[in-house]
């Protein structure tokens, strides 16, 4: 038996020879050596230290200095803890493959950097000018390495290489595999378990509430997290939205998605029969798909009544734009009797419709209280060549201005009658409907409704959540926002969160590897090639896409929805006639019901509109609309009032403001109650008269001198002298 020296020992990194052929030793735990064949034929082997020392021709390649120290890396410490964390490749085969893949190839470029000889190194194979120890410093070989990866595409630095050879020398081919793969996974995967935790409180909280969909409950989870922990701990506690969704279905927590029932005008209850074609569209304003649908959140109107709400919105199909948006309430209204006019119901009207077309050709300005990522400046959008060509951009809000060319509308009687044609063929625009019952021949604006109903209305306080049974619970207890504070919010949000987010349809085709656009970006894109020409609609533009009512000039005035409106300028037009072919005495009279204290009489003589105002204006006072109006009319019917007494009803409708200026209780602030009335129409205002006058002091203001005539004598008549 061979008799081996007692200053015999390996350690990470030696060379040896053993039964013929060449290893290195690569690992070692405990009394085992595992050792790595050096031969392209040759196979790895896992031996007793001892069993290795006692070999015949076992040498140590490297062998020793005349000082007796070695000259490669000091030995490795074989105390218990270091000894128990080594390890051989064999004990990676439990690992996922990709972790053993990450191992085998940072194993061959340690041994590279720390030997000069690569993994599989021939006999007699020299090291590499740039990895000889002999030439180089470790420093030297570090950054070599990490720059030949770098040209191979893998994102490594001097450091990395560095950390990997360090934690070789000192565990091993174990001390290289990404520990990520050993955390222990419990039944619920890798989550926090207070996150578990938090979701499981956040579900249950939310379980009489609308539910909306994950992304809804991925939020409030979210800042439950930042509420409980500081927003440094939440976002590294916090699951990506594919491991939420994972942890949804493990934990047995059924989120519904923001979908209504099956049946009614559901684009899958009326999809086509395959193939389908896209829709296409290559500038913009070629194609703009309009339509309404409910936003299943409720807010107050201007009377202060809690009423559902629909959304009417524009979309651009070249670009994704929502041109124009509105809500509006929608109710039912109440009957004083079984066969009665219903009274105080609304919902989308003709005139919201064309009050769109008037926001699709007007920038949107900024409102007060909008955040500063709402400015149409550093939003995606061309703004110095917008400015130059529209001055109306430089206060703009993050929305492009797109005239439609072409109108995809529904067949609802909001958008097929007769004053939504009228102001699309005066502004030049061409209308194709949809045919019936046939959701995907606008599937775009189906679509941007489905977006905004889960990036938008499940969000807002008043969500009702989709269903009948969430329908019949109402909103979840939280204060609800006005009509126009809704808007606001709504404006806002398309500005920010639609117009400047990257939208997955806007993609370049010859460049699919490109990231995804936003609106903004792609009508910058179009605006580049196509240009821009700005469209300004002046007061009589504005007034022509009003609804028309054809009605008499009495020497009353003008009689229009239980109202009358008079002024001094129809002297000439009453009872006069119109001179419109079959329309006798009946004048074309403008009105907006969203402001109905003015209508405008169009003279087709003179290309004038002759305004007249409520007569009783004066009892109200304050802004209202044509829903105010029926509803005040429905009470005052209810004590036995009649349609004809407009000073009554002028008067139930102050009342009804008042109150809901008031607010719901008393300990609340009164807070005035301004009602959404859309886009002002009518003629510019004037420069105020008054303007620049000082406020009287009614201090400094003294009493007249007392009289020295009773004042009850000033009207009595002298009595007449005989002479007279």
């Amino acid at each position: 038996m061979k008799r081996v020296s007692a200053a015999a020992s390996v350690v990470l990194g030696d060379a040896v020879r053993w039964k013929g052929g060449t290893y290195l030793v690569a690992a070692l735990q405990g009394h085992s050596v595992y050792l790595l064949s050096q031969s392209p034929q040759g196979e790895d082997a896992t031996i007793l230290v001892d069993a290795l020392l006692q070999e015949p021709d076992f040498t140590l390649l490297n062998g020793q200095n005349a000082d007796g120290q070695r000259p490669g890396p000091a030995p490795c410490r074989q105390d218990g803890a270091t000894a128990d964390a080594l390890a051989s490749l064999a004990l990676l085969e439990g690992l996922p493959q990709k972790a053993q893949e990450q191992v085998a190839f940072w194993l061959g470029h340690v041994l590279e950097v720390h030997t000069g000889l690569p993994r599989h190194a021939g006999p007699g194979a020299t090291p590499r000018t740039c990895y000889d120890p002999a030439l180089t410093t470790l420093r030297e070989r570090y950054a070599t390495k990490a720059a030949e990866l770098q040209a191979a595409h893998h994102k490594v630095s001097a450091a990395t290489v560095e950390r990997k050879r360090l934690a070789w020398l000192s565990q091993g081919v174990w001390g290289l595999v990404d520990k990520r793969h050993l955390r222990p996974v419990g039944s619920h995967g890798r989550v926090d378990e207070r996150v578990i935790q938090l979701l499981r409180k956040v579900h249950k909280r939310m379980h009489d509430k609308p539910a909306g969909t994950g992304s809804r409950l991925f939020e409030l989870l979210r800042r439950a997290c930042v509420k409980k922990f500081n927003k440094t701990e939440a976002e590294r506690l916090m699951p990506s939205r594919a491991t939420f969704y994972r942890l949804l279905d493990r934990l047995g927590i059924r989120w519904g998605p923001d979908s209504g029932s099956r049946g009614g005008n559901s684009a899958d209850t009326y999809q086509p029969a395959p193939p389908f074609t896209p829709t296409i569209a290559t500038t913009p304003g070629e194609q703009v798909q309009i339509d309404t649908t409910a936003l299943r959140v409720r807010a107050l109107d201007e009377s202060g009544h809690v009423v559902s709400v629909e959304l009417t919105a524009a979309i651009d199909v070249a670009t994704r734009t929502i041109l124009a948006a509105v809500i509006r309430p929608k109710s039912s209204g109440t009957k004083t009797k079984p066969h009665s006019r219903r009274h105080g119901g609304r919902a989308t009207k003709a005139v919201d419709a064309l009050l769109l077309l008037a926001d699709m050709c007007t920038p949107q300005p900024m409102r007060p209280g909008w955040s500063k990522q709402a400015r149409a400046e550093g939003s995606g959008l061309p703004y110095e060549e917008l400015v130059e060509t529209d001055e109306r951009m430089r206060h703009a809000a993050a929305r492009p201005v797109i005239v439609p060319d072409m109108i995809v509308m529904d067949n609802g009687k909001v958008f097929a009658g007769r004053a939504f044609m009228d102001a699309c063929a005066h502004l030049g625009i061409s209308v194709r409907p949809a045919c019936y019952h046939s959701p995907t021949h606008k599937a775009i604006i189906e679509r941007t409704f489905r977006s905004v109903k889960s990036l938008f209305s499940q969000f807002v306080a008043g969500y009702t959540g989709p269903g009948l049974a969430a329908r019949t619970r109402g909103a979840d207890g939280t204060p609800l926002w006005t009509l126009e504070q809704l808007n606001s919010i709504l404006q806002e949000w398309i500005a920010v969160g639609w117009q400047q987010r990257p939208h997955a349809e806007l993609r370049n085709p010859f460049m699919p590897s490109m990231p995804p656009r936003t609106p903004n970006q792609m009508f910058a894109a179009h605006v580049a090639s196509s240009g821009y020409v700005p469209v300004r609609l002046g007061a009589e533009d504005r007034l022509k896409l009003l609804p028309t009512a054809w009605v008499q000039v009495t020497e009353h005035g003008i009689r229009l929805n239980n109202r009358t409106y008079d002024s001094a300028a129809l002297k000439g037009y009453r009872g006069a006639l119109s001179g419109w072919p079959g329309k006798g005495r009946r004048w074309p009279v403008r009105y907006h019901p969203h402001q109905p204290e003015k209508v405008w009489l169009q003279d087709h003589r003179g290309g004038s509109f002759i305004e007249a105002g409520f007569i009783h204006q004066r009892l109200i006072g304050d802004l209202w609309t044509e829903q105010v109006w029926d509803r005040a009319l429905a009470a005052h019917l209810e004590q036995g009032g009649s349609p004809k007494q407009e000073s009554a009803v002028a008067r139930a409708v102050r009342r009804l403001l008042e109150r809901a200026g008031r607010g719901p209780s008393r300990s609340q602030p009164e807070v005035g109650s301004t009602p959404e009335r859309g886009v002002r129409v009518g003629p510019e205002l004037v420069a105020d008269p008054y303007a620049g006058i000082p406020r009287p002091d009614f201090d400094s203001i003294t009493a007249p001198p007392s009289m020295d005539t009773d004042p009850r004598r000033l009207h009595q008549t002298p009595p007449r002298t005989a002479e007279s």
